[in-house]
């Protein structure tokens, strides 16, 4: 567990530097925005932690959607709420904190989330986690990525006359949980987020990762040294990873009190760091990097249709001055890209250096999919079209797992939350349609 504990303990160490880093910035340089090269720091970090937790793999984010696996939910939950606390208290003093907290317009983040939902259930991937997965050499991945960037300029090519009833329509605004029972000054804000970020890590102290299993609390204080081995993800990582060492097994996939507190420890550093990018520049993202991508490469090809289009302008960093097409990229994307850039070094990284999981792109079908479907034959498609689904709700509902369930809800935006729900219905169901997965239970 040793290994563990170093790695843990690299990462707190740079994200102090960034949350530090980013506070002194402003208070003692008085310069509010950090530069764009940050942004490939920022994702190495935050990817390290979610490459060991092997949320890439679209077993684990299977099981997790439909809460079967309560990892991802008590991780994110410990996240959320240390998040909020932070970041909360530091918008009393901090002179500059770049939020991103996302409109809150129905239709779209609802019918988006059920989309996004659907798609995660069918391709087990997240947009951020797509990349991750790049990194671990996943060839499934390579069908996903293919399919989000198509999902992504499909929204792309019909937002114009889809806005008006998805982003339009009962429209109220980038709320949250304080604004909408009229708390707006920072310090009841900050109350308010003592409150939520209390009920957030209690979803992690309390609810056990597996049925049958302890709560965390329980291991963290010490007052239960059961240890319960997650067979099934043992003898799957040991099929999947033949060089996967003991000491990731260890940390990852058997409740006991010394994973507890490693794991606590990387959702801790990875919390820091997602305050710490709110300091420095932006809210952590990576969906609409996809977007962007296509506004560049059509922008190499047609500047004028390009930069005519609504959503590129919104996104792209296009726009038409005089008649004439404008490009400047990251003027409204920030470091997304190199962020998202990031995550895939973060994923290389981990996958070769520490948890040894890199797939070199070779062969490879979930679990899950061969158990139902006894073939892999269909699973390119399979990742291909859910992917599509994902970022196509992602772009729709402005936002995905990174910019909605992770930033937005840290920053208790209402929307974020209601994203979530979605998410988790359309999962739910669609898991059950397709793996008859039921959820929560054990089998």
């Amino acid at each position: 567990m040793r290994p563990m504990w170093i790695v843990a303990s690299i990462l707190l160490v740079g994200a102090l530097i960034m949350l530090v880093g980013g506070v002194a910035m402003q208070a003692l340089l008085h310069i509010y925005t950090a530069p764009l090269w940050v942004g490939v720091f920022a994702g190495i970090l935050l990817s390290i932690p979610l490459e060991i937790w092997d949320f890439p793999n679209p077993d684990v984010i299977i099981r997790a959607i439909t809460l079967k696996d309560r990892l991802l939910m008590v991780c994110f939950g410990l996240v959320i709420g240390v998040g909020a606390i932070l970041l909360y208290g530091l918008n009393l003093f901090v002179p500059m904190l770049h939020w991103g907290i996302k409109a809150f317009f129905v239709p779209g983040v609802v019918i988006g989330g059920l989309i996004f939902g659907v798609g995660v259930a069918v391709a087990g991937y997240f947009p951020g986690t797509i990349w991750i997965a790049l990194g671990q050499g996943r060839r499934d991945a390579v069908y996903a990525v293919i399919g989000g960037l198509l999902g992504a300029l499909a929204w792309s090519l019909i937002f114009g006359p889809a806005k008006p009833f998805f982003w339009e329509t009962l429209n109220f605004g980038p709320i949250t949980w304080p604004t909408l029972f009229g708390l707006t000054s920072k310090f009841d804000e900050f109350m308010v987020a003592i409150v939520f970020g209390l009920l957030m890590i209690s979803m992690w102290l309390f609810v056990p990762r597996r049925q049958g299993g302890k709560a965390c609390v329980l291991h963290l204080t010490g007052r239960s040294n059961e240890s319960m081995a997650l067979d099934d993800e043992i003898k799957e990582f040991k099929q999947d990873y033949k060089k996967i060492p003991d000491y990731v097994i260890e940390a990852v996939s058997v409740q006991q009190p010394s994973s507890s507190r490693v794991i606590f420890a990387l959702a801790f550093d990875f919390a820091l760091v997602a305050v710490a990018v709110i300091v420095l520049r932006q809210i952590f993202g990576e969906s609409t990097t996809y977007s962007w991508i296509w506004a560049q490469l059509l922008f190499a090809a047609n500047p004028h249709f390009a930069a005519s289009l609504p959503y590129f302008q919104l996104f792209g960093g296009l726009k038409i001055v005089n008649g004439i097409p404008i490009d400047k990229p990251f003027s409204e994307i920030g470091w997304e890209p190199l962020s998202d850039l990031g995550t895939f070094l973060g994923g290389l990284i981990s996958s070769v250096f520490i948890t040894r999981r890199f797939m070199g792109f070779r062969q490879w079908t979930p679990h899950i999919w061969t158990n139902r479907f006894g073939t892999g034959k269909l699973r390119p498609l399979a990742s291909f079209v859910g992917a599509f689904l994902v970022l196509f709700g992602a772009r729709m509902a402005n936002g995905c797992a990174s910019g909605h369930i992770l930033s937005g809800n840290l920053q208790m935006a209402v929307s974020s939350f209601a994203f979530f729900m979605a998410v988790l219905a359309g999962a739910i169901v669609t898991a059950y349609l397709v793996y008859g997965l039921r959820p929560w239970t054990a089998n």
